[in-house]
């Protein structure tokens, strides 16, 4: 394995030479998105299908989609409600994991699957999976050969297949009637119609009457792919969203001050605000500069990459061959590093907001939560929109606090001694990195 931790090293294997992912990734993932993914496809065939989703994530489009969205987080929001009337100890990481699902499916499909109202059966089967995926140095040979490993791993990987054939299947003859019957609809598309649009326009099928097998195959990994890195990257960024601005106080007034003069005082109206005008959002700069420092601190993932004979990495003029490598850029510790991030360990939002040439001011290249190049992550602007949403129709509401030791007295543990650097909060590897414990909490209405 070769840790690279500085933002040249990692531009000369991400962007100017964009090496495979590592077939590590494939071993990692398939248990829950399977084969043919963006994640793990390479060459002609990778750029076909990124291609092909393009269209879908554009900031354009998913502007598009931000009342559906709006609604999602609503229902999120009433269930804080019911937590604070009743004093309930809940995980956030689970609430928010949910709400993301249902934002997914939304966007993406145009399915409601109401994960956080109700159960699902794919949501309780991706959720099954995810115990499944390989953990680093697994040692229980139990666990590691256990037949009921493949057995459930096949179980819950034909349930989600047959519940998205099913949806894509139904989505695509709700299209083919909206044709016949309407015509063009003004109503926003979802991620997979544009998806379906551009496939049908590139392969020449457009006239089809029947949903092409090779797309429905694809695009049923494809969901899987995007269902597991909301759940990624979003669900524990919203945890770490509340940690870090409950410990600094001073940003969250800003955040909240900044809400007030573009939502007006009424926390009530935000939600109708935003879904009256979906670029609203884009003017709140200090509530970007915050998302972006808690990625910085709290990074959900990075990319590994699988070394060539003909590419070296080049730095401080030594040249350091990768062939037979696992290359890892490391977001996490190239995000500490105090020599290209003053005050690295300190949450200062303003370091996205500087200009050039100011100290705080980040070095090129060396902020990649989402990896750069043409491998970036395609759903990064759907991140941004969810928690800016989030954070708007919470963060004036809502007092969420960590309710660790709470925890600790009710199941009579005492892990008070689990802290990294004195937090208990610290990033676990739970298929990537989550907030320890599911982040236990409690939660209050704000007066403010």
């Amino acid at each position: 394995m070769m840790l690279v931790i500085d933002p040249i090293g990692a531009a000369q294997i991400t962007v100017e030479n964009s090496l495979p992912k590592h077939s590590n990734a494939q071993t990692f993932l398939e248990p829950v998105i399977g084969y043919k993914n963006l994640v793990t496809m390479e060459g002609k065939e990778w750029k076909m299908w990124r291609g092909i989703f393009n269209p879908g994530f554009s900031s354009a489009h998913l502007m598009s989609l931000v009342g559906l969205m709006v609604d999602r987080t609503v229902i999120f929001t009433k269930i804080l409600e019911e937590y604070a009337a009743k004093e309930t100890l809940f995980e956030l990481e689970n609430a928010a994991m949910k709400l993301t699902i249902d934002i997914m499916g939304d966007v993406i499909l145009d399915t409601p699957l109401r994960a956080q109202t109700s159960d699902n059966e794919l949501v309780r089967a991706f959720h099954d999976q995810l115990k499944w995926i390989p953990r680093p140095n697994e040692m229980n040979p139990f666990r590691k050969y256990s037949p009921w490993k493949f057995i459930d791993s096949r179980t819950n990987a034909g349930i989600m297949s047959r519940y998205l054939g099913k949806v894509l299947e139904e989505r695509f003859a709700a299209r083919r009637q909206d044709e016949k019957t309407h015509g063009s609809s003004k109503r926003a598309k979802p991620i997979i119609d544009l998806a379906l649009d551009t496939y049908l326009r590139e392969t020449q099928q457009s006239g089809t009457a029947t949903l092409p097998a090779s797309f429905k195959r694809v695009a049923i990994a494809q969901f899987k792919t995007f269902l597991f890195a909301g759940y990624d990257s979003t669900s524990s960024t919203a945890c770490f969203i509340i940690h870090l601005l409950n410990q600094n106080p001073e940003a969250l007034e800003k955040v909240c001050q900044e809400h007030d003069q573009v939502f007006g005082s009424d926390t009530a109206k935000a939600a109708q605000a935003i879904s009256d005008d979906h670029f609203l959002l884009n003017k709140l700069p200090y509530t970007t500069a915050v998302l972006k420092e808690v990625l910085r601190l709290r990074p959900p993932l990075s990319t590994a990459r699988q070394g060539q004979r003909d590419v070296l990495i080049e730095l401080d003029g030594k040249r350091y061959p990768t062939e037979d490598c696992l290359i890892w850029p490391a977001a996490y510790p190239l995000h500490r590093r105090p020599d290209i991030w003053p005050h690295a360990d300190e949450f200062i939002p303003e370091r996205f907001l500087v200009k050039e040439g100011d100290p705080l001011f980040p070095v090129k290249g060396a902020w990649r939560p989402f990896e750069q190049g043409p491998r970036n992550c395609i759903g990064q602007e759907l991140v941004y929109i969810e928690l800016k949403i989030f954070m708007v129709l919470t963060l004036r509401t809502f007092d969420i606090r960590a309710a660790y030791e709470e925890r600790d007295r009710l199941t009579g543990q005492d892990n008070s001694a689990l802290t990294v650097d004195g937090d208990r909060a610290y990033q676990v590897l739970v298929v990537t990195a989550k907030p320890s414990g599911g982040y236990p909490a409690k939660v209050t209405k704000r007066l403010r």
